[in-house]
């Protein structure tokens, strides 16, 4: 249990991470300055006047690590399955696969459990945050606020051996395994063999769930940019209540754990309408639909941040000289937004490309995905042909983030030339 714990602990501390560095950065310095100036401490400003300001970012950053860790399958999958640990998404799945007589009943009052849960930590959230500050200002500052001097070497240092930990050192130890001829041998020449990756890249069984990830990942983008972008432009630049709504039903499907998901799709396209199957589930279409649901907030909220950086007066300098409709998006809102139309579609799609809770509940055995043949790996005792698998998909991601950053830097010379 306690192997488990600490592997989640180090998946969603970047979550924490990412949701609270720009709300410090936002925090004016100029606040902190005037506190010690009347006499408080470093220690006294950082808990009185910082702490409670990026209280917004630390909360959001840990409700999302919890709710992660609340949906999370894989992990106790992988980990506590063969020691016969169970949490809440694993026994559902059990239940399920089981196909028992009271099977789906059974799942259902455990999904209910692990969504009340979810609901009550939206409810905390809600309360802590209800009385944090807010802040008005949206600029970020990015210069150092505290010199560490001497101790800089030694932090740094520190920082290193946390990162090679947790990250560096499990990748590298799941790589070198995936070229053993056996699970076990000694890591030297004579033992190292390309045959795992032979199969991986062979295998109609991986080359199809390769492929099916592939497919369901990009038609899962395509419809997240273009449906995502429409709505967040009229959650921008038109507000109201009915788009406040309608973006809470967006991200319900997010917020819920994916189990409660999976199992709510199960339930709706098995018989929608009494005596009347579509034959949706049971298909691959199952996946579409639960993918574009579940992943549409992250694509709508990347383009609310785009066009929130968009400022409204360029919409009405275009209008005033006449560019309206397309010709307005073609020429000027388009190439503006563009970067962070893509950031959004690029964590959509490795998000869906590397989705299990979700699929391991709704696949067939013709639309069965990468994260659950890497789980079927696993489970039957083929750990090289796993390791060889998630070693693929590493670099798939690695060249998706650097055809990212080059497209991004190659789009913003465009646009700066045209400029």
């Amino acid at each position: 249990m306690s192997g488990i714990i600490f592997v989640m602990g180090i998946s969603h501390f970047p979550l924490v991470y990412l949701f609270t560095v720009n709300v410090f950065r936002k925090i004016p310095r100029e606040m902190e300055s005037a506190a010690q100036i009347s006499g408080a401490s470093r220690w006294r400003s950082f808990t009185r006047i910082v702490l409670p300001m990026a209280l917004p970012g630390i909360v959001g950053g840990s409700f999302i690590a919890f709710l992660g860790s609340l949906d999370n399958f894989g992990i106790p999958a992988f980990l506590g399955t063969p020691a016969d640990i169970s949490v809440l998404s694993t026994y559902i799945y059990q239940q399920i696969i089981g196909f028992g007589t009271s099977a789906f009943n059974h799942a259902a009052v455990l999904s209910v459990i692990l969504g009340v849960i979810a609901i009550i930590g939206v409810g905390l959230q809600w309360l802590i945050l209800r009385k944090s500050k807010r802040m008005e200002t949206t600029k970020l500052d990015y210069t150092p606020r505290y010199f560490l001097g001497k101790k800089r070497k030694y932090v740094e240092i520190g920082i290193w051996l946390f990162f090679a930990v947790t990250s560096i050192l499990p990748l590298l130890s799941m790589v070198m395994t995936s070229f053993l001829k056996a699970y076990g041998l000694d890591f030297s020449f004579e033992n190292l063999s390309l045959e795992n990756y032979q199969y991986i890249l062979t295998s109609q069984s991986t080359v199809a769930s390769i492929l099916t990830s592939i497919k369901l990942a990009g038609v899962t983008t395509i419809v997240g940019i273009i449906a995502g972008t429409i709505f967040a432009y009229i959650r921008v630049r038109k507000a109201d209540a009915a788009s406040k709504i309608a973006e809470s039903a967006i991200t319900i499907p997010y917020a819920l754990p994916g189990t409660v998901l999976a199992l709510a799709m199960i339930f709706a396209w098995m018989e929608p309408i009494p005596g009347w199957n579509p034959g949706i589930y049971g298909s691959a279409m199952i996946l579409y639909i639960a993918y574009v649901t579940r992943f549409l907030i992250l694509q709508v909220r990347s383009s609310m941040t785009a066009f929130q950086q968009l400022n409204v007066s360029v919409e009405e300098a275009a209008r005033v000289s006449g560019s309206n409709g397309f010709g307005k998006w073609k020429t000027i809102i388009i190439p503006l937004i563009t970067p962070g139309i893509l950031g959004g579609g690029l964590l959509v799609f490795l998000t869906a490309l590397t989705e299990l809770t979700v699929s391991a509940l709704l696949y067939s055995s013709t639309s069965e995905t990468i994260g659950v043949s890497i789980l079927s790996f696993q489970q039957s005792g083929y750990t090289l042909n796993a390791t060889a698998f998630s070693s693929v998909i590493v670099v798939m991601i690695m060249c998706g983030y650097g055809l990212l950053y080059l497209v991004q830097n190659v789009w913003n010379r465009k646009v700066a030339k045209k400029k």
